[in-house]
C-alpha cells in the first residue's frame, strides 16, 4: 500500500500538468479570426475573382483551439496542423486532394506561402485579414458571407 501511494501521487501530478498545459494553449485563441471561413480576395497583389474558379475561390479557416488549418486553394481541399502564437502562424504538413485544375494558376504558390517560416497576420480596421511573409503582404482575406 505504501508503494502505491507515491505512484498515485505522481500520476495525479502528471495528469494535472497535462490539464494545465491544455488550458494555456487555449488562451491563445484570437476570436477575431478563429473558426471563421475566410475568402481570399487578393493574392500576391492581384485581385481574386471567384468567377475565375469554377468550384469557388480560395478559402482558409484557422482553427486555433485545435491547432488546425483547412480550406481550399480554388480547386483542391486541404487540411493540416498549425501553430498559432501571437500573430504568427506556423503550418505543418498539409494533406490535400489532387484534382487536376488547369485553370488554377495559384495552387503551388498558395501552398508555398502557407509553408513559409515567417507567416504572420494582421486584421485591419476594415475587417480584412492580411497575411504577410517577411512583412510583405501575400494575401488579403475577408469573412465569407
Amino acid at each position: 500500500m505504501k508503494k502505491k501511494l507515491p505512484l498515485l501521487a505522481c500520476l495525479l501530478i502528471i495528469l494535472s500538468a497535462c490539464s494545465t498545459t491544455k488550458k494555456t494553449s487555449h488562451s491563445a485563441v484570437d476570436t477575431r479570426i478563429n473558426n471563421i471561413v475566410w475568402a481570399v480576395t487578393s493574392f500576391r497583389g492581384k485581385a481574386i475573382n471567384d468567377s475565375d474558379f469554377p468550384n469557388g475561390g480560395p478559402l482558409i479557416t484557422f482553427n486555433m483551439q485545435d491547432s488546425r488549418i483547412n480550406g481550399n486553394d480554388g480547386c483542391n481541399t486541404f487540411m493540416g496542423l498549425a501553430t498559432y502564437k501571437d500573430n504568427s502562424i506556423t503550418v505543418g504538413a498539409l494533406a490535400s486532394t489532387k484534382m487536376a485544375c488547369p485553370y488554377n494558376n495559384i495552387a503551388n504558390s498558395f501552398y508555398d506561402i502557407l509553408a513559409s517560416k515567417h507567416l504572420t497576420w494582421r486584421l485591419d480596421s476594415n475587417e480584412t485579414l492580411r497575411l504577410y511573409v517577411n512583412d510583405a503582404e501575400v494575401m488579403a482575406l475577408k469573412e465569407k458571407q
